[in-house]
């Protein structure tokens, strides 16, 4: 029964990820909604691996070893966005265009994305604690530390230029 509920919850959130409004920073670009429309994919895989994480923690279930493969694919689809520095020039490229008025400079978005890196990798060895001592607390800051660290730079650019990736997942 409960594993039936999670099927349903994970479909639900893929289908609502899908909906889920992508970034317009290139829509002069030809195939700009082809890959805005990828980006969302990823950025709909990132948000229901978390929701996974958190549901996985509230509720033992047959499936709760699952916590470090959900762990470990988050990390992966990370690598899907493209290298920082490509995730950069695109997102500085958008602030030129638009005259934003934050500008990030690339020193303080190297040392953002090394933060967002290393939480991202840190995950994995953090679930894998979590399945030997259980330890919820040290498990949510560490998934919450992965979406401020991303929060962090992604909030620091203007509306459009990146997607939201963590909307309605912040506690």
């Amino acid at each position: 029964m409960h594993e039936t509920r999670l099927v349903k919850f994970f479909l639900v959130g893929l289908s609502l990820g899908a909906l889920a409004g992508t970034p317009a920073a290139a829509a002069a670009e030809p195939g700009a909604k082809v890959k805005d429309e990828y980006v969302a994919q990823v950025v709909t895989l990132m948000r229901t691996h978390v929701a996974a994480m958190r549901w996985l923690m509230d509720n033992k279930i047959r499936y709760s070893d699952n916590m470090v493969r959900h762990a470990i694919a988050l990390e992966r689809t990370f690598g899907m966005v493209g290298p920082m520095e490509w995730h950069a020039a695109e997102a500085f490229t958008y602030m030129r265009d638009s005259g934003a008025a934050e500008k990030l400079d690339e020193a303080h978005f190297e040392e953002l994305a090394e933060q967002s890196h290393n939480a991202i990798h840190r995950l994995p060895r953090a679930a894998e604690r979590y399945m030997r001592d259980s330890n919820k607390a040290r498990m949510r800051d560490a998934i919450n530390a992965v979406i401020s660290s991303c929060g962090a730079c992604h909030s620091k650019l203007p509306k459009g230029a990146v997607p939201d990736v963590w909307d309605g997942l912040v506690e």
